[in-house]
């Protein structure tokens, strides 16, 4: 009987250490995300202006790549004030898009902007609460002029060429 409870007592013993070691490797991982994102967040206008400037040395232009820029962020939903535009811009609350709004108002995909030749089109994605350029709800891909006002959700942007 002393050789079970031995071996019992060892088990539990790892068990414990095994739980203290899965709990540090958890709040190790959690700082390491909370630094980067913090660091992220600092300066968000540095971030873009890096993003912007390699695509202007990639592109060997001296205009400026096209960006949304944040004019209205009313719940503070947005980590950056701009939104540089490359080929295709995605908005919507999925992680995977682009351009990710944390709001019960905004669908999941909600709307895409597209290079198409010399314009730049913005099309809804069939979203529940639609998408309004300049105040009024688009039905069908339109083309985006520079100073266009686009609202999805609780967040107002603009576009600039």
């Amino acid at each position: 009987m002393p050789g079970k409870m031995q071996v019992f007592n060892l088990v539990v013993i790892a068990l414990q250490y095994s739980l203290v070691i899965l709990l540090y490797y958890f709040l190790y991982h959690v700082i390491k995300i909370a630094v980067k994102d913090l660091t992220g967040l600092s300066d968000p206008v540095k971030n873009t202006v890096l993003v912007s400037s390699e695509l202007q040395a990639a592109a060997g232009s001296d205009t400026p790549p096209p960006r949304l820029v944040v004019i209205a962020d009313k719940q503070a939903l947005l980590s950056q004030t701009s939104f540089v535009i490359s080929d295709s811009l995605t908005i919507g609350r999925s992680e995977h898009n682009d351009l990710v709004i944390n709001d019960s108002f905004v669908s999941h995909e909600h709307a895409c902007i597209s290079k198409s030749k010399h314009n730049y089109l913005l099309a809804d994605l069939s979203s529940t609460n639609g998408t309004l350029v300049n105040g009024q709800p688009i039905e069908e891909e339109i083309a985006l002029a520079d100073g266009d006002v686009i609202q999805i959700g609780a967040v107002t942007l603009t576009f600039e060429r």
